[in-house]
């Protein structure tokens, strides 16, 4: 027997051991599953039968909040033992990945299965297997064979790393193994992403190399911030270390419920929500800036309707007027800068000392508030961090409440009165009470005058009152069509709909005014696409989570309708203001094949540094015909070969959602094809069509892209919607166009 046969025999006894505990794990949670269910099935019908149906048997109400109470921590248990029985049957197919046999200084040589969770024998207390998040696990990906070294909670443990093995297992049958060094993660790997991919983002578990482990396990900065280009796995990188922070959440109190993802977009929100799960941990919340307005304003009278970010991209890559398409980025970009922050703090500061009309309050002759001395009281520098709204808020409780007391004694003497009037005997106490109610009301409206805010009464002052604009812009760097800015925002007020970047710029007017403490739990924000945003969009962030630590992810070259470079990341760190932070730059791209990468960089201007995997493929290709029909005749025949070649998601990427829409029409008689929007939320397998906006982060195994005519892609902005567009592919690129092709690819 050789070596390799005599080891696998142990390995494969190991295994078996392993399983059978896993086995007994889900046999005893099964058990107590059932257990719980009965359980919770009685208490809920106890709670039924034996309390009252109504809220208004005020005697049982303190009986019906105790039975709440008991079946949410019932309930609670419940989940808790479901998650266990989902994480036990995903184990019992691969229980681990690897091996380290690990010598420390001191002791015998143990050996250390890692994989994607804890497996415990709890009789024997004996650890078959360990999370890949376990101080330890850290050995297999950031060293070699050797001398080695990992922080403990205890602190640092030296040792020798004796052997490296990782494991190929299915169904719970070992496939095979072999020793373990950097280069075998490579071939993992490349391995991993030969196949086909099913349309959701991978776990990168088993192939983690040592610097993605280093931000993975960062604890230390309070930013971190990943530059990553195209396909390098930033976004999963993102991910991974989330699962690390909750698992570390064990002693850091960081859960679920703690951690919030700011997305670019709903379908990128559901592309990666499968990640998470796959890792062994719940789902987070996943938020897009349209999602921050709707809460901000849920209560809002004024019912603004906010045209969204991808509507505004439409819109500006749809635009044939160059004229008119730079003025509307000129207009996002000034609206969304520090210059207009600098605006807004000024404009705020100008509400609060001079937009204010305090008035004296005076009640059956008492002054109950002066009006200096309310405007004192509301600049009062001991109260600047609270905010203008709590501040007024705080006066009106205090007028209110001295109000209050005087109304006692106004109305005693009103009915005294009253009932002296031989006409009003009978009614006295009504009639007084009257009398004093509209006395009230009349003062109530006075004061509401300078202590309610109409936020977008007083926001539109800013752009309708060209003298008061400029007064507050002096100074400041203004663009040189400010003037035609101005004009064109106060006709967009007149609209029922808000454009997205005046959206964004009355929601940080807001909630500077307002104050906001409902994300004051939140203890991590991950913000993908980084490079997508402004610096508005970090201020607001900054604002709703004054709490959290951020991980950033982003690529410069994939921006839309701007350009940006590695500057916009010093902005991010100046305005979020931690203490802590580090940026790592990530130039390897694993995606897309050597020449769909080669090809991509083509699009790239600047010194971007790119690094190909070794992973060869098909050259991607450029198709001519005549006609636009024979162009989709062509787009059609090649998703069939893409289809017989097993690819599982094919994406046809055209420049626009319209110019999308105009496709699915033609060719969905033709072949079943579906258009991908906003509300598409599924998992997206199949032939899809989608526009290039709304393909970024995501990845096809073949993407065939529509229209690429000098007509079509021709200018800045287009150059970077190609490279967006070809770096979408992991097998198989093609571009189609008639006419003449764009300049791009000559």
């Amino acid at each position: 027997m050789g070596e390799y046969e005599e080891d696998l025999g142990a390995e494969t006894i190991y295994l078996d051991q392993t399983i059978a505990v896993l086995k007994n794990r889900l046999e005893e949670e099964q058990v107590s599953i059932a257990e719980k269910t009965k359980k919770l099935i009685a208490s809920r019908r106890d709670m039924y039968e034996n309390t009252a149906h109504s809220s208004n048997d005020f005697d049982k109400l303190t009986e019906i909040v105790q039975h709440l109470s008991s079946l949410e921590i019932e309930t609670n248990d419940y989940q808790a033992n479901t998650k266990k029985i989902r994480k036990i049957q995903v184990l019992l197919n691969s229980p681990y990945f690897a091996r380290i046999d690990f010598v420390e200084e001191g002791f015998e040589k143990e050996s250390i299965y890692i994989g994607l969770g804890n497996v415990t024998d709890n009789k024997t207390y004996t650890t078959y297997v360990y999370d890949w998040r376990a101080p330890i696990a850290s050995i297999f990906y950031r060293y070699e064979l050797g001398a080695v070294s990992y922080q403990a909670p205890t602190g640092i443990v030296k040792g020798e790393v004796a052997l490296k093995r990782q494991y190929e297992i299915k169904d719970g049958k070992v496939q095979y193994f072999f020793q373990s060094s950097v280069s075998v993660l490579d071939d993992i790997l490349k391995r991993a992403l030969a196949g086909n991919t099913s349309a959701k983002m991978k776990t990168i578990v088993e192939t983690i190399q040592r610097e993605q482990d280093i931000i993975i396990r960062d604890i230390e900065n309070d930013v971190v911030i990943v530059q990553g280009v195209a396909g390098s796995g930033k976004t999963s990188l993102a991910l991974h270390r989330l699962a690390y922070l909750m698992y570390q959440g064990v002693t850091e109190k960081i859960g679920s419920n703690n951690i919030v993802l700011i997305s670019p977009s709903f379908i990128f929100g559901q592309y990666i929500s499968n990640v998470l799960p796959e890792l062994g941990e719940e789902n987070i919340a996943t938020l897009t800036f349209e999602n921050l307005f709707a809460t901000i304003f849920e209560n809002n009278k004024s019912n603004i309707e906010v045209i969204s970010r991808n509507s505004l991209l439409e819109e500006i890559i749809t635009i044939d007027n160059t004229e008119k398409k730079e003025f509307l980025k000129s207009s996002i970009d000034f609206k969304m800068s520090k210059t207009f922050l600098n605006l807004i703090e000024r404009f705020i500061w100008h509400f609060e000392h001079q937009m204010i009309e305090f008035s004296d309050i005076d009640f059956n002759g008492v002054s109950v508030a002066d009006r200096y001395l309310l405007k004192a009281d509301l600049l009062n520098k001991e109260k600047r961090f609270i905010s203008v709204e709590k501040r007024l808020k705080q006066i009106e409780t205090r007028i209110m409440n001295t109000l209050k007391e005087l109304r006692k004694d106004r109305l005693i003497k009103l009915e005294k009165f009253v009932y002296e009037q031989t006409e009003h005997t009978l009614d006295s106490k009504a009639f007084a009470r009257l009398l004093v109610a509209k006395q009230s009301a009349a003062l109530r409206k006075t004061i509401y005058k300078f202590t309610r805010i109409d936020y977008l009464s007083i926001y539109k002052t800013l752009f309708n009152d060209k003298a008061l604009f400029y007064r507050l812009a002096k100074g400041l760097d203004l663009p040189f069509n400010i003037e035609q800015i101005l004009d064109d925002t106060k006709k967009n007020f007149q609209a029922d709909e808000f454009r997205y970047e005046d959206a964004i710029a009355f929601m940080c007017f807001t909630i500077k005014l307002k104050g906001y403490s409902l994300f004051n739990h939140i203890k991590q924000v991950v913000v993908d696409e980084a490079q997508d945003y402004y610096p508005i969009h970090f201020e607001i962030l900054k604002m709703l989570f004054p709490n959290a630590k951020y991980t950033i992810v982003g690529d410069i070259n994939q921006t839309i309708e701007k350009q940006a470079d590695l500057s916009i990341y010093d902005d991010i760190k100046s305005i979020l203001n931690k203490q802590e932070t580090t940026t790592v730059i990530m130039t390897k791209s694993f995606r897309s094949s050597y020449e769909i990468n080669k090809f991509s960089t083509k699009f790239i201007d600047g010194e971007t540094i790119i690094e190909s995997f070794n992973r060869h493929g098909s050259v991607p290709e450029l198709v001519y015909k005549p006609s636009k029909y024979e162009l989709e005749d062509a787009v059609i025949q090649d998703i069939f070969q893409c289809q017989n070649s097993g690819y599982s998601s094919i994406a046809i990427i055209c420049k626009s959602m319209k110019q999308a829409k105009e496709l699915y029409s033609r060719i969905s008689s033709r072949i079943t094809v579906e258009l991908i929007n906003e509300d598409r939320s599924d998992a997206m397998t199949g032939v899809l069509i989608i526009p290039v906006h709304m393909a970024k982060g995501l990845e096809f195994d073949a993407v065939l892209i529509y229209e690429t005519d000098d007509k079509n892609y021709r200018d800045a902005d287009d150059k970077r919607l190609m490279y967006i567009a070809c770096t979408r592919a992991l097998h198989k690129l093609s571009l189609y166009y008639t006419g003449y092709i764009s300049r791009f690819l000559l």
